[in-house]
C-alpha cells in the first residue's frame, strides 16, 4: 500500500504522544469569513482501498452547533486542521474539505455530503456511513455521549444549576443504566465530520536544523502529493 508520507509521520507522531493525543484544532470561517477555531478530537483515519495515499481524517460533532452551518455555507467546505504534537516537537497543518454525515432522519441526501474523489469512491462502493456513525457513537465514553443529549451548545440557560437537570452518562443498549428514549436522543445528535485532506504543512522542530515540507495533493493517477521544502 502506497501511503501519504505525512500521514505516515502523523501517525506515528500520534502513536508517540501522551495524554491529549488525538486532540487538535479546526478553523472554519462563516459567511461573512469571520474565523472560527476549537478542538476535536481525531477518532479514527478512513482509507479506501482504492486510494491509498488519501486518507479522510474521522472526527465527530453535534449537528446543532454553528461549526456544522459553517461548513456547509462555504462553497468548497473548506476547513484547516491543527496538530501540535508536543512529544515530538512536530506541526502538521492540514488544510482539506470537509463533509458532514447526520442521522439519516436529518438528511434528505441520505449519505455523505463530500465533495472530491475520495467521497465519490466511498459512494460508489455503497459505504455504509451511517454503520460508522453507530460505531463511533458506541465508542465513546458514556459521560462524553451525554453531551449530546443537552439543549443546543451555546444557548442561554439560567444558571449554571440548570445542568444538574441533564443525564450524566448514556449506556449504552445491554449496558447497566441503559435508557432507550436518551440514547436515541444523543445519538439522533451525533454526526460524523470527515477531512480529506488536500494540502499539508509539515514542520519538524525535533531536528536540526529544523524541517518543513509542503505537501501539495495532485488530481492525477501519478505521484498523488507534490513535496516542496520550505524555510521554517
Amino acid at each position: 500500500m502506497v501511503t501519504a508520507r505525512w500521514h505516515t509521520a502523523l501517525k506515528r507522531a500520534l502513536q508517540e504522544e501522551e495524554g491529549m493525543k488525538n486532540v487538535f484544532q479546526l478553523a472554519t470561517t462563516d459567511v461573512n469569513t469571520t474565523p472560527y477555531v476549537r478542538s476535536n478530537v481525531l477518532r479514527d483515519h478512513i482509507i479506501h482501498p482504492s486510494l491509498p495515499s488519501l486518507p479522510l481524517l474521522l472526527a465527530t460533532t453535534d449537528i446543532r452547533i454553528p461549526k456544522v452551518t459553517q461548513i456547509k455555507s462555504n462553497p468548497s467546505h473548506r476547513v484547516e486542521a491543527h496538530f501540535w504534537i508536543e512529544a515530538t516537537n512536530e506541526q502538521f497543518r492540514i488544510s482539506g474539505r470537509a463533509a458532514i454525515y447526520p442521522s439519516p432522519e436529518l438528511s434528505e441526501q441520505k449519505g455523505i455530503e463530500g465533495v472530491g474523489e475520495v467521497y465519490d469512491a466511498f459512494r460508489s462502493q455503497g459505504w455504509n456511513w451511517e454503520d460508522e456513525r453507530r460505531k463511533q457513537f458506541d465508542n465513546v465514553g458514556a459521560h462524553m455521549r451525554a453531551s449530546w443529549c443537552r439543549p443546543v451548545p451555546g444557548s442561554p440557560m439560567n444558571s449554571y444549576s440548570d445542568a444538574e437537570k441533564w443525564p450524566v452518562k448514556i449506556a449504552r443498549p445491554g449496558e447497566e443504566g441503559y435508557d432507550a428514549k436518551n440514547y436515541e436522543e444523543a445519538l439522533g445528535h451525533f454526526a460524523l465530520l470527515l477531512i480529506d485532506p488536500v494540502e499539508v504543512d509539515y514542520v519538524e522542530l525535533g531536528v536540526m536544523p529544523n524541517r518543513r515540507t509542503k505537501f501539495v495533493r495532485q488530481e492525477s493517477d501519478g505521484e498523488r502529493w507534490k513535496e516542496v521544502i520550505l524555510v521554517p
